[in-house]
């Protein structure tokens, strides 16, 4: 995906014509790579993958000066014996401001729904030629200019979230626990994203995307909170004394629960939401034909550096919202929990423009509070999943089901013992724009 922080991939191409069955080296010598290919020479090369593709290319004028590049790709990618079909429509900026090209991409999706591609062919060969699935990526917070408009900086912050989640949704769709993960930690990033700016963001777009993203993550969460019971949750249960002569009569049918809670996921793949959404946002971002970002108000002209307290302020009140832990019930624990992890997207997006030392001590901070809290929302998660499985007429689970609450609830007391005891400490720290 590019830089990793825009939804439009960018890659480097060097393409030349050749008269014979080998490579000839002198072409790349002025790439990146050519000291390094020229250095093995031509009898050191050995073909990886090859591609067999008939392009169709037509040139398009878009809106104001943008000159855009429509391709037809049809053919295949092939490594040894293994093959991949190739079936691509491609839209590359030749030149000019990139928003119409969004515009007409929407306009193709809305007629003709596609799911975007994020790997490229020569990633797709690799991957053919190690025979391997594809994987998970992590993005971290884009770099920012703590003096450039916050218009740019939400442009890259959003950008960053919406390219994690299309980096990974090869991975997801493969059924990937990692991918399923990181598509949900993208999604909450976004999310966090339009409550950073939020006060600042054009609403009626901003309240729909939220609606959405909203509910994805639900259908991610199903998927993930399976995943971490099935894989995390069960197999610590059985080290204990107690649970774990119990835990096995639940593994079967919480391994049937979460192959469709997957199956639900996988549907949602078919559908064109994902790409919608992804498009959406990327062309709501980019500024109109007379330069301006239509996303938001005036205030996104002046320099992050200049917004990034009163942002960071508002995000850390809603924290302190709710009181001490001590008298926070379960679900407002859990509120509390997102609230904070939310500041933490956000000190990581902002955080650039601060000094490092305070920075790096609020997040180590927060993370410990995080960990703890996401203890006793693995609890209360366990309980939940351990009541579906007693659902019906499988009461025969219900003695299983009630060990491992036991255990769960153990964990979640001990948990929020720690919790009281450091809150006071994170409470009292000064916050790192002070």
């Amino acid at each position: 995906m590019g830089d990793g922080y825009t939804v439009a991939a960018s890659r480097g191409e060097w393409e030349w014509r050749i008269d014979q069955g080998v490579p000839d080296l002198s072409c790349v010598a002025e790439t990146p790579f050519g000291t390094e290919i020229a250095a093995e020479g031509a009898s050191g090369l050995q073909p990886v993958f090859e591609t067999d593709i008939r392009r169709t290319v037509r040139s398009l004028r878009l809106a104001g000066e943008t000159v855009a590049e429509a391709a037809i790709d049809v053919g295949r990618v092939f490594a040894g014996e293994a093959t991949q079909d190739v079936n691509e429509f491609e839209l590359e900026l030749k030149r000019g401001a990139p928003g119409p090209l969004y515009r007409l991409a929407l306009d193709l999706h809305a007629t003709v729904p596609f799911i975007i591609g994020v790997e490229s062919k020569a990633q797709r060969g690799q991957r053919l030629r190690m025979g391997k699935a594809p994987v998970a990526v992590k993005r971290g917070p884009p770099p920012l200019d703590g003096d450039g408009p916050a218009s740019e900086a939400v442009r890259r912050i959003i950008g960053a979230a919406l390219g994690q989640v299309l980096a990974n949704q090869p991975a997801a769709a493969a059924g990937a626990v990692e991918g399923v993960h990181q598509m949900r930690v993208g999604i909450r990033r976004l999310r966090t994203a339009l409550a950073l700016f939020g006060k600042h963001l054009e609403p009626y777009a901003s309240r729909r995307f939220e609606a959405e993203l909203k509910r994805l993550g639900q259908v991610f969460g199903n998927a993930r909170d399976w995943d971490v019971f099935c894989t995390q949750i069960l197999p610590d249960a059985e080290k204990d004394e107690i649970a774990k002569g119990w835990v096995e009569l639940l593994r079967t049918p919480a391994e049937a629960s979460r192959q469709g809670a997957h199956r639900e996921l996988e549907e949602e793949f078919t559908h064109p939401a994902i790409t919608a959404l992804v498009l959406g946002m990327a062309a709501w971002l980019e500024p109109d034909d007379a330069g301006s970002p239509v996303a938001g108000d005036d205030a996104l002209n002046r320099p992050i550096r200049k917004l990034a307290h009163g942002l960071l302020d508002r995000m850390a009140r809603r924290v302190a919202r709710g009181g001490h832990p001590r008298r926070r019930s379960a679900e407002e624990l859990h509120a509390l929990r997102k609230a904070l992890k939310k500041l933490r997207y956000s000190g990581e997006y902002l955080g650039a423009i601060y000094p490092p030392k305070p920075v790096k001590q609020c997040q180590k901070s927060s993370k410990r509070l995080l960990e703890l809290l996401g203890t006793g929302t693995d609890a209360t998660m366990a309980t939940r999943l351990a009541g579906r499985l007693c659902a019906g007429a499988r009461s025969e689970v219900a003695p299983a089901a009630a060990a491992l609450v036991q255990w769960s609830n153990k964990r979640r007391d001990k948990a929020l013992r720690k919790l009281l005891e450091i809150w006071a400490t994170f409470a009292a720290a000064p916050a790192l724009w002070c």
